[in-house]
């Protein structure tokens, strides 16, 4: 069963997300129209996402409906494409869905070893790849061959600034996590 807390939980961090795609976020492709120039910006992104998934603490499915309220708050921006394109989000839709059902089956593993730090890298690390695995397949299937070559070209000269940034973002969401939880124990 999913508590209020959750559910309050989720929806304010699709909310900052959203938030902070519209002021941030989407500044890469909407000042230039070079789809995935947003990536220099994914540090943001990869904080709420840490933080929210060692914020749920292991429970399903928090994260996955976290990545889907954010896909249809985002569905206005150039968070993931050009806006009010419904296509354009089904990459951010299934890494979350994988996100959740892949790393909240370590959750217990690295708590009880307290190595969340840990799995909070990994976890973003895991989406910063899975996301462009999606978004790749999802333009095979449905946009010009062009643009698929203009986002990979874009993404792979990016590559090693995601990784930075997806690494420090990991660092600054358990940050965050360890404060709230030290200051819950007190």
């Amino acid at each position: 069963m999913w508590s209020s807390r959750d559910l309050a939980l989720v929806i304010i961090l699709a909310v900052v997300s959203f938030i902070y795609t519209s002021f941030v976020g989407q500044l890469g492709n909407m000042l230039t129209g070079i789809q995935g120039l947003n990536y220099l910006f994914i540090i943001g992104h990869m904080i709420f996402v840490s933080f929210g998934f060692l914020m749920y603490e292991g429970r399903r499915w928090r994260l996955f409906l976290q990545g889907v309220l954010a896909a249809l708050l985002t569905l206005t921006t150039f968070l993931s494409g050009s806006p009010f394109d419904p296509l354009s989000k089904i990459p951010m839709i299934a890494t979350s869905f994988f996100g959740d059902l892949i790393f909240n089956s370590f959750y217990d593993f690295f708590k009880t070893r307290d190595k969340l730090v840990w799995l909070s890298v990994l976890v973003v690390l895991g989406y910063a790849f899975m996301l462009p695995v999606f978004v790749t397949i999802n333009m095979t299937l449905f946009y010009p061959p062009q643009v698929l070559v203009l986002y990979l070209e874009v993404y792979l000269l990016l590559l090693p600034v995601t990784i930075i940034e997806t690494v420090i973002g990991a660092f600054i969401g358990y940050s965050i996590y360890k404060r709230l939880a030290r200051e819950k124990i007190n």
